[in-house]
């Protein structure tokens, strides 16, 4: 079905591209027939993707490939339709003319309204000033751990068995072997023992409360003792911390930036659409849709 989808609206944008003439001083991506289809062609289509998409197009010459191919394809197979005069079927010819209603109505709003947006420098750092909350980070710990995996169901035995163990890699930690050497070896966290236990940094909370409230009671350089936890028997090792802090305009204000930048072209898009309808005198009637009548 996606595919569908994705061919329906690749056809849409043929339509575009073929009431233009082609570039020929380009480089070639694909013929079909006498037909030249050069890379600045590819482009005009690429150019409407959205910029994760044109990102991943960028650095996924796989992908690109594939976009080239299902575009070329689409062409291919709308000539085969038109052929045989299915752009003169009277419901294909409707459903055109919704996704081309769809597609210019997405340009005007883009172009008219979302890319003239602008926020100025001043605006961003009112902002940043007045709710300075919203960039505090969090007090966060970097640390590495051993974990003794025993089940909550296990019995008093296995339980015992695992602490034991436990105590064994903790009396060679106390005497200097390697941590992260021993995470490595005998750690059952799959997700950190390839690291040697390490975890990165974590903000409180993030782990569950017994390993929290010991990793955040360490110091930098400090090793736990035992552990326990629902996922068995723990030794923690503290590398670093990061006290809780507000970052600075400097570092916000590209972020910032795309946040206002969104939240304005959203409410403007929405304002504008709302009094475009008004004045149109546009009437909607979803009760219709479930079997209700119109108000």
């Amino acid at each position: 079905m996606r595919k569908c989808l994705w061919i329906l609206g690749s056809f849409f944008l043929m339509m575009f591209i073929q009431a233009n003439v082609f570039a020929q001083d380009n480089a070639v991506v694909a013929k079909i027939g006498e037909r030249r289809i050069t890379l600045s062609d590819f482009k005009r289509v690429t150019d409407y993707f959205d910029a994760e998409r044109q990102k991943m197009l960028e650095t996924n010459p796989q992908l690109k490939e594939t976009v080239l191919r299902q575009f070329i394809q689409s062409m291919v197979i709308s000539d085969l339709a038109k052929q045989k005069g299915f752009d003169r079927v009277p419901e294909i010819k409707e459903q055109l003319q919704f996704f081309s209603d769809n597609f210019l109505a997405n340009e005007y709003l883009k172009r008219e309204i979302a890319q003239k947006i602008t926020v100025s420098d001043d605006e961003l750092k009112s902002y940043y000033d007045s709710h300075k909350d919203e960039f505090k980070t969090q007090d966060m710990v970097k640390a590495r751990h051993i974990l003794v995996r025993v089940d909550n169901s296990a019995s008093d035995d296995e339980k015992k068995k695992a602490k034991e163990k436990t105590e064994l890699y903790l009396k060679k930690i106390k005497d200097g072997e390697d941590f992260a050497k021993l995470a490595s070896d005998f750690s059952d966290d799959p997700g950190s023992k390839a690291k040697g236990g390490d975890l990165g940094f974590f903000p409180r909370g993030r782990m569950v409360k017994p390993f929290d409230d010991a990793a955040f009671s360490l110091k930098p350089g400090e090793t736990s003792g035992i552990v326990e936890t629902q996922f068995g028997f723990h030794i923690i090792k503290v590398e670093d911390r990061k006290d809780s802090s507000v970052e600075s305009f400097d570092v916000v204000k590209e972020r910032l930036k795309q946040k206002l930048s969104q939240d304005r072209t959203r409410k403007e898009l929405t304002d504008f659409i709302d009094k475009a309808m008004k004045d149109s005198k546009t009437e909607i009637y979803p009760d219709v849709l479930t079997g209700g009548d119109k108000k």
